[in-house]
This record gives C-alpha cells, sequence and structure tokens, in this order.
C-alpha cells in the first residue's frame, strides 16, 4: 500500500494497535483476506461475492470489528479517537475492495467528522504532541477526502468555500516528503473549489455568474504556479530523489500538480469544451508520467510484478482525465490502453471501472462526431458524464446530456453489463 510514499503508518500504529484491540485486528485481518483474494484473482472489477470463501470470511470479520467497535463506544479511554479513526480507514478500503462505495463513503464520512474535530481540539492548544504515525494517519484520510470529491456529493465539511490560501513562503524543498505536504494542502484546497462549483450546473459554471469562484479560482491558479516554481528551483538546487520510490513519488506530486491546476483552471468554462484545445501539451505530458510512474514499479522488482492495490491516488485519475477531456484521439486511447495494461486499485479507484467508463465516453463521442451534419465537430458531444454501478453490481449506469437542435438539453443514459471476465 505503500508503493508510492514511505510510511510510518501501518508499521507505527496499525499493526501495534492490532495487537491489543479487537475491532483493529479484525479490520486488519478482513483487509488481508480482500488483498488476498484480489491478488490471487488477478485484479478484478470490485465486486462482492458471497459464493468466495475469502470474500465471505472477510466480511464475518469487518462484521467482528464492527461489533467491537460499537463495544468500545463510551469508553473513557483517551486513545479511542485514533482506534475508531483507524477503523475508519480500514473500512474504508474493506468497501472499496468489495465494491461498496456508498459504505465506504460514509466510513469516510465519519472519518473527516473526527479529522475535523482533531483539527479544532490542537487548534485551541491541547499540549498533545501527535506522533509522526498519528499526523500520518490523519494525513491520509484527508487524501482520501481529495480523491472522494469525484465520487459524488463530497462527504466532509459544509465550509465548501473556506480555501487554504495562506502563501508559500518560499523555502526551497529539501525532500519529496516536504513536497508532499504542501502538494496535499494545495490539493485540499482545489477539492472544497470543485465542491463550491459542482452546486451548480454544467451551464452556471461560468465565471462572470460568481465573482467569488471566480476570486478563488484565480488566487488557487497562482498558488500552483507558485508551487511550481519553487518545485523546480528546489529539484534544480536541492532536491535530489535518492531512490526509483522517491522518483516515483516526485513523479506523482507533478503529475496530481498539472492535472489539478487544469481542473482549477476549466471549471468556470460552462459548457465550453474548446478551452481543452489549449491544454495538448499538458496531457501529453500527464501521460507521459503515468507511463514512467508504471514502468517504475517493474524497474524496482526487476519483474513485470507491480502492485494491486496502493492507498494514494496514482495515476488513474489522470489517465482517465485524458480520456474524458483530451481533444485527440490518439492521446485518448493510449491513454486507455495504459489504463486498461494494470489492473489495481488506488484508494476509491478502481482502473477495470474506469477504463470501462473512459471506453464508453470515447465511443459516445466518436458516435456524435458520425452522426453529426459537420463531422469530426466536437460542438454537439454528450456531457457531463457520471456512472453509477448498480445496486447488485451486475452492471453500470452510463449518465450524460446531449444537446439536441430544438429540443434543448436531454438527459441520456446507457446500461453497460459487467460480465464476470471484464
Amino acid at each position: 500500500m505503500n508503493g508510492f510514499f514511505d510510511s510510518c503508518l501501518w508499521k507505527d500504529l496499525i499493526l501495534p494497535m492490532s495487537h491489543s484491540e479487537r475491532a483493529v485486528i479484525h479490520a486488519v485481518v478482513a483487509l488481508a483476506t480482500l488483498h488476498e483474494d484480489l491478488q490471487l484473482r488477478g485484479a478484478p472489477l470490485s465486486r462482492e461475492n458471497l459464493a468466495n470463501r475469502r470474500q465471505k470470511f472477510a466480511i464475518g470479520q469487518y462484521g467482528r470489528s464492527l461489533a467491537a467497535l460499537n463495544e468500545r463506544r463510551y469508553s473513557q479511554d483517551p486513545k479511542l479517537r485514533d482506534i475508531i479513526l483507524t477503523c475508519c480507514l480500514l473500512f474504508v478500503v474493506i468497501n472499496v475492495l468489495r465494491g461498496q462505495y456508498d459504505p465506504a463513503l460514509l466510513h469516510l464520512k465519519n472519518g473527516l467528522a473526527i479529522v475535523e474535530e482533531e483539527r479544532r481540539y490542537f487548534h485551541e492548544g491541547s499540549g498533545v504532541v501527535r506522533t509522526a504515525a498519528e499526523k500520518t494517519l490523519l494525513a491520509i484520510i484527508t487524501r482520501l477526502e481529495t480523491q472522494s470529491v469525484f465520487f459524488g456529493p463530497p462527504p466532509g465539511t459544509e465550509s465548501a468555500l473556506s480555501f487554504l490560501h495562506d502563501r508559500l513562503d518560499g523555502t526551497l524543498f529539501k525532500t519529496v516528503q516536504e513536497v508532499q505536504v504542501v502538494s496535499d494542502r494545495i490539493l485540499a484546497s482545489s477539492v472544497r473549489f470543485f465542491a463550491a462549483v459542482s452546486r451548480f450546473p454544467v451551464k452556471d459554471r461560468v465565471a462572470q455568474l460568481h465573482p467569488g469562484l471566480s476570486d478563488a479560482q484565480s488566487k488557487l491558479i497562482a498558488q500552483y504556479r507558485e508551487f511550481r516554481q519553487q518545485l523546480d528551483m528546489s529539484m534544480t538546487q536541492c532536491l535530489h530523489p535518492t531512490s526509483l520510490k522517491e522518483q516515483r513519488g516526485l513523479d506523482l506530486i507533478i503529475l496530481h500538480h498539472i492535472s489539478f491546476s487544469i481542473l482549477v483552471e476549466t471549471l468556470l468554462c460552462g459548457e465550453d469544451q474548446s478551452i481543452y484545445d489549449d491544454y495538448s501539451s499538458n496531457f501529453q505530458q500527464m501521460l507521459f508520467l503515468s507511463n514512467k510512474i508504471s514502468q517504475s514499479f517493474k524497474d524496482e522488482s526487476n519483474s513485470s510484478t507491480r502492485p494491486t492495490l496502493l492507498l494514494d491516488m496514482g495515476i488513474i485519475p489522470s489517465l482517465f482525465f485524458i480520456c474524458w477531456k483530451c481533444r485527440d484521439f490518439d492521446l485518448k486511447h493510449q491513454a486507455l490502453n495504459v489504463l486498461e495494461e494494470w489492473s489495481h486499485r488506488e484508494g476509491i479507484w478502481d482502473s477495470r471501472l474506469f477504463s470501462i467508463f473512459a471506453r464508453q465516453v470515447i465511443q459516445l463521442e466518436k458516435e456524435a462526431m458520425a452522426a453529426s451534419s459537420n463531422p469530426g465537430s466536437w460542438s454537439n458531444i454528450p456531457q457531463d458524464h457520471s456512472l453509477e454501478v448498480s445496486q447488485d453490481q451486475s452492471h453500470v449506469i452510463l449518465r450524460y446530456q446531449t444537446h439536441e437542435p430544438g429540443k434543448g438539453v436531454l438527459k441520456q443514459e446507457r446500461i453497460i453489463p459487467l460480465d464476470e471476465d471484464e
């Protein structure tokens, strides 16, 4: 799970805690069992199968963990907060591996509520000193919030416009960990911006209609540029990765920086998709970095082996973004090939599910262009796509909007069966 960045969370907090806390050990065993099943079956699409012996055992362990945690609810143990937060993290990953996204996001919401309480507690000066592992736990939960904004209404706080606009202090980065801390802060600001914008229909997401959002957007764009300048200067003078893993982590931060900065810059363009014509070189760089990151796992192990489960957001969202918004079909298909070539999970992101999504988006665009009176035109391609897994996990529902002359905006949907070999 630590394939992108080093973390002391498992060794120094979760595994020691599992020796004394029943809720934690049952959750760890459930996660380990699902991970083993994932490895043995070649990372198929996340779906629950109660006929599968390992999955059935894991769900039993998950239930025992929930029961044990409920028993501890009214304990006065000062460590209870960390125990609950640890279980929330494990429950999120367990449910993602089961393909149960709603329970996963509910556990994440509960974890984020604890993180918010934690921030207020320490802001008021509790005098408590956090260990490195405990700080990492809080950071990972916050990173999952960054991922969750792409999976429906954000489960976090209501203060969607409470952006973190503090300027960087100009200090050069000496380690990848220092870069990651600042990057996390900027991405957290960005997802709150996304959350605020997502409350409006696509046609109303125009800068002129929302001065407050436009001002927030300008500040975020400036922050991204400042961060990149500081990072480039650091890489020239003092930031020199000493291992493949450190280089991979740095490449990943740069990939996310490019992807999120495009989102921030274009989110208030309304229905005008032509704006993405200006980002061809950015999409090419994203594809290059995604390929490099994927290949680095092979180089590191001197084999074709790559992890099936990673906790941090990696290359899946950026590859999907290329398939979704890039205007070059050749680049889209290259990104789709990279996405399909490595079956794995990154936090909430399932590469198989997003391969299906990306493939359908590209197909819809081609169909719209072929049916257009102006072949090759992007003017009437479907927009506002979303994908929902059915409750019985037998199919997914692709929803999108089209513009029909004389009819206006039409809401459409397609049902895509999920075969066992998907």
